[in-house]
């Protein structure tokens, strides 16, 4: 698995975080990119952050993902930040990625998954 990340903050538009992820990722890859989101936004306040997994493969098993989101941290990133993932478009990724979200929701994160990246812009943009 490989990533790219690029980081904006306009003081009229706010702060955005931009990953691109590509090859297989498991649930230590996401543990990578969790912590690479937290390192990314963690002087930032409200943020949005678009996490593309389109490219990817993912493959995650579900205790090994309830594993994981149980054992978080709190304050890995600030509850103001919104994070949309875009998922493969493999329905069975689709609903990985969406278990992974709603543990993440249930521990305070404001996540979510899509199929589309312009849906998941405009979540990030007008969502609550």
């Amino acid at each position: 698995m490989d990533f790219q990340v690029k980081v904006f903050s306009w003081p009229d538009r706010g702060n955005h975080v931009i990953m691109i992820i590509r090859g297989v990722m498991d649930v230590g890859g996401f543990d990578e990119i969790a912590q690479e989101v937290a390192r990314a936004t963690e002087s930032l306040q409200h943020c949005k952050v678009l996490i593309d997994l389109q490219d990817t493969a993912c493959s995650f098993e579900t205790k090994e993902l309830q594993t994981f989101v149980n054992g978080l941290k709190a304050d890995l990133w600030p509850f103001s930040n919104k994070v949309a993932i875009v998922s493969p478009r493999e329905i069975e990724q689709y609903e990985q990625l969406l278990m992974l979200t709603s543990g993440l929701s249930k521990r305070g994160f404001n996540s979510a998954v899509f199929y589309d990246s312009g849906a998941a812009i405009n979540w990030l943009a007008n969502g609550v």
